[in-house]
């Protein structure tokens, strides 16, 4: 995960969700956001440009590249990991 950095709140949304399979999910995801491809299940945020989300079961990893040139292998900064049924919410705090 060195192409990744996490937000405060982030490591508190992790923190949040706790020991079990949705979470191995979950750092399972950011391992792959972190390396070379990125997953099939990204999606950028209608009307909030720069800002992607991935899809992770039940739950969405909210982020955006840090650098100009994404292809270029900029890393990324995770601002949230909320459950969808947040996801609406989360979006407006979006800065």
């Amino acid at each position: 995960m060195e192409r990744l950095a996490l937000s405060r709140r982030a490591v508190k949304d992790l923190r949040r969700i706790g020991p079990g399979h949705e979470l191995s999910r979950i750092r399972e995801a950011l391992e792959t956001l972190g390396g070379d491809e990125l997953p099939a299940d990204v999606k950028a945020l209608r009307g909030q440009s720069p800002w992607l989300r991935l899809r992770v079961g039940n739950y969405r990893i909210l982020y955006r590249p840090l650098g100009e040139d994404e292809s270029a292998g900029a890393p990324y900064l995770v601002a949230r990991v909320i459950h969808r049924s947040e996801l609406d919410r989360a979006v407006g705090t979006l800065a």
